[in-house]
């Protein structure tokens, strides 16, 4: 069968999200998780550099833009900078966002308590996944929320698995943006473009806004691709 310019370009697209998404979600990992350090953004200005994949939003290129001009002696500054905006947003007297747990966060939107930790763990524990909690996180904080939708896909891009395999991590991921991620996720993304002050963690923003949709749109057509 001869493939079709629209065939070949839906293809292309598939490969450029699955080689980009987990950079995508390692970079809110790594800056949601902890105050950034001067490592992480010498870091990450290496990866959007050199590494064309992390790019998959345009707010990612307009970040990417953002670290490439930065020269090394600007780092410490910049670290100091989005650091004192870690802890103004998520650990002052008065954060902006008082939880980056999904538990604490949906009971603040719903004014009702609520605990998802347990569906949580029962959805880490049936995936055979043991996080390494290195600041005694909960399983609920967005870190790990995140870690997981990271692991499932470096899973699902090993392409000598089963297609049933396939279909069952694609059906976990989506199962898990739907009941969780989604829930909560778009809401902080929402008071991160309004509230945040500096490059980085605005960016973040606009990144979550434009990433989530997109990835849970292409793994229901991935998945439809598979039955």
């Amino acid at each position: 069968m001869t493939m079709t310019l629209e065939m070949v370009r839906e293809l292309e697209e598939y490969v450029r999200w699955k080689q980009g998404r987990g950079w995508v979600y390692q970079l809110l990992i790594d800056f949601l998780g902890n105050p950034p350090s001067l490592s992480l953004i010498a870091l990450w200005q290496k990866h959007m550099v050199n590494r064309e994949e992390a790019v998959l939003t345009q707010e990612g290129q307009k970040l990417k833009d953002y670290l490439s001009e930065m020269m090394p002696k600007q780092f410490t500054q910049v670290c100091e900078v989005e650091r004192a905006e870690y802890h103004r947003l998520f650990e002052g007297i008065r954060p902006i966002v008082p939880s980056l747990c999904e538990s604490d966060y949906r009971s603040i939107l719903s004014k009702n308590s609520v605990d998802f930790t347990l569906d949580i763990s029962n959805m880490y524990a049936q995936s055979s996944i043991v996080f390494n909690k290195l600041h005694h996180e909960q399983d609920d904080h967005i870190s790990i929320e995140l870690e997981f939708m990271a692991v499932l896909g470096e899973r699902m891009s090993d392409d000598i698995r089963l297609r049933t395999s396939q279909q069952l991590l694609i059906d976990t991921q989506i199962q898990f943006l739907e009941q969780h991620v989604m829930k909560w996720v778009p809401s902080l993304a929402d008071v991160l473009c309004k509230q945040a002050q500096t490059p980085v963690y605005r960016s973040l923003g606009y990144i979550i806004q434009e990433f989530l949709p997109y990835d849970i749109a292409m793994l229901r057509s991935w998945r439809a691709e598979l039955d």
